[in-house]
């Protein structure tokens, strides 16, 4: 079953997306073009934002990137060094 505040986020998240993009509709399978993909990252959308918009896993648009040699940052695969990668900004103490 489907929660509704996650296909609000959904939505959300996709007229977010046609609106900074300009486009006339949200396609759900643009993720899988190369010129979409280039232009939602460089708008600040990020691979998360991506993949709840198009309801795919990040590693699905990770793969999309890697197929259309799209620079990007890609989490660690596993141990201290993904859960790092995953831990939010804030959370990690050091120098402000």
């Amino acid at each position: 079953m489907t929660d509704r505040n996650s296909q609000t986020a959904t939505r959300q998240i996709q007229a977010e997306i046609v609106a900074t993009l300009d486009l006339e509709t949200f396609g759900p399978t643009a993720h899988t073009e190369p010129t979409y993909l280039r232009a939602a990252l460089e708008a600040g959308f990020d691979v998360i934002d991506l993949a709840r918009a198009h309801e795919v896993s990040k590693r699905t648009i990770y793969r999309y990137l890697d197929r259309h040699d799209i620079d990007h940052d890609q989490p660690p695969s596993n141990g201290p060094a993904r859960q790092l990668w995953n831990t939010r900004p804030d959370a990690v103490p050091g120098d402000d």
